[in-house]
């Protein structure tokens, strides 16, 4: 795994402190539009719903690291805690919890049964988090546990305790991993057996798994929370992404999973619902502040001014992105109200003008030092090497120059931590709790631009120790006011991923962390 990127799933945003959760699970609301449609019509129970999938290795939880593959285990298998649209906290198989410090006690339900009328018990998050740390896992989670967790036990069937290794923003975010059941594993080899087909305590449960083939998954009877409408969920697996899309529009399949950015075409059947959600990539441009150039901050905003997001996102992403300044999502509830992303060559000249820069023969100059740039671009990113050039005529627009350089992305990454750069162009995939600490403290392992600055440690500080929504709101708001005014990176924009479904299939409403987020509320209307 290379340094800088962390995986989409890995983490999820929750909050961190003794506040007790609600003792059920909260759903997500419906829009407008569908709650109104639904509260006229009678919705109907049962029926298949029928979703195309591209090939995976395998569902055993402890050796999956494919994404679809994670989306379709949302349906069956639940973990400690879960989130909301927003990011917040929802309990799950854990109903309430408490922290002190670096400890962590959760308290779980006694009301649910694995698919097989086996009891839930701390005995199986423990055995689940063994598992993970065990020599043939393959899992992503194992590096987050092990580089987060120092000690963990069970106080009781129903009461499970654990110790971080150091403080941790948000340290809930850490335990959104699947919970495995202890008794389906009899030998310890099952840890590493690709083909074992997992139980959960979800809403339904695998009834059927053909390699290659499809996957069958029915209601599960016996589930402790909402029932969901749906009878049956069927995925059909099929060679990539291309025949995912033609088995859908053959009609082949109810819902599917969309890859390109252009899906608006699909909207000229009228019977074809899209819904689109924020992923967790963040594309931004970072500057070398150890180079004097970049320690004015009046570059460095001139340059976030000139730029044109809403173009880049008109032309490369068909209009699917985000804008933001900051690495905190717009939609989040950390997310500060008072952040505007702006475009304004006019700001930016004023701000050059103001810190005593002049333009001389259109390039804007103070004593000996130009505006003149170097910007590497990872050369397999299709996307960021169309939005590189978009940037390039932005600034030299402003009257700065760019030279855009493709590199390999080990290259790149070489580049940027020996520092050897001007500005690159990155996308990162942030973990779902929005630390970004590691890319703006001062001795963050990720702070390749050289960043540092004291009251912004601070606020890391503060947010590491929050234990309660109000003040941990207020530290990431003071916090994203704080990087939108000093643009120690330039923000860009997050990514926005979808899914499709005929308009028959009522309720959607999808989270980039789980497609599935509120199976409950679907149903069919054939």
């Amino acid at each position: 795994m290379k340094r800088f990127l962390l995986l989409v799933f890995i983490f999820i945003f929750l909050l961190s402190g003794c506040k007790i959760g609600p003792s059920g699970i909260a759903e997500s609301p419906q829009k407008k539009e569908e709650s109104q449609e639904k509260s006229k019509e009678i919705v109907q129970e049962g029926g298949v719903l029928r979703v195309n999938i591209t090939p995976f290795d395998t569902l055993n939880p402890f050796l999956n690291d494919n994404e679809m593959a994670r989306q379709l285990l949302n349906l069956t298998m639940e973990s400690l805690i879960t989130m909301d649209k927003s990011l917040k906290p929802l309990p799950l198989l854990a109903y309430k919890w408490e922290i002190k410090g670096l400890n962590i006690k959760f308290y779980l339900r006694r009301d649910v049964r694995w698919q097989d009328g086996e009891s839930f018990t701390a005995k199986d998050v423990k055995f689940t988090m063994d598992s993970f740390l065990d020599a043939n896992s393959k899992s992503p989670y194992k590096d987050l546990i092990k580089n987060y967790i120092s000690s963990y036990r069970e106080i009781s069937d129903y009461e499970f305790e654990v110790d971080l290794s150091s403080p941790v923003a948000n340290p809930l975010a850490l335990f959104i991993f699947p919970i495995a059941a202890s008794h389906q594993y009899k030998e310890k080899s099952d840890i590493g057996n690709s083909s074992l087909v997992p139980i959960g305590t979800g809403p339904y449960k695998i009834v059927s798994y053909e390699e290659g083939n499809k996957v069958i998954l029915k209601e599960n009877n016996d589930y402790w929370g909402k029932k969901p409408y749906i009878e049956e969920v069927d995925f059909k697996i099929v060679s990539d992404e291309n025949a995912m899309i033609s088995s859908f529009l053959s009609k082949e399949a109810d819902f599917t999973f969309v890859k390109d950015f252009d899906w608006d075409k699909y909207r000229e059947d009228s019977k074809i619902n899209i819904y689109k959600y924020p992923r967790q990539i963040y594309v931004f441009l970072a500057p070398n502040l150890k180079k004097q150039v970049f320690s004015d901050v009046a570059v460095r905003k001139s340059i976030a001014y000139s730029i044109d997001v809403d173009k880049i996102l008109r032309e490369v992403y068909f209009k699917h992105g985000l804008k933001s300044d900051v690495p905190i999502r717009p939609d989040s509830w950390l997310y500060s109200p008072k952040i505007a992303s702006l475009y304004s060559v006019k700001e930016a000249q004023r701000l050059l003008k103001e810190a005593g820069w002049s333009q001389i023969n259109g390039l804007w100059t103070k004593g000996n030092t130009k505006l003149a740039f170097n910007l590497l671009v990872n050369t397999d990113n299709q996307y960021l090497l169309k939005v590189a050039q978009i940037i390039k005529a932005n600034l030299k627009e402003m009257g700065i120059e760019i030279n855009v350089i493709s590199v390999s992305w080990d290259q790149l990454l070489k580049s940027i931590f020996s520092g050897n750069f001007d500005l690159v162009l990155m996308e990162w995939n942030l973990n779902y709790n929005q630390d970004i600490s590691s890319l703006f403290m001062t001795k963050g392992k990720d702070n390749f631009m050289g960043y540092s600055n004291p009251k912004v440690d601070e606020l890391f500080r503060q947010i590491f120790l929050s234990t309660d929504e109000k003040s941990l709101k207020s530290s990431y708001y003071k916090l994203g006011e704080l990087i939108s005014d000093e643009q120690p990176v330039i923000g860009l924009y997050y990514i926005e991923g979808a899914v499709m479904s005929y308009d028959y299939v009522k309720g959607i409403d999808p989270t980039s962390f789980n497609v599935f987020n509120n199976i409950a509320n679907w149903y069919l209307k054939k």
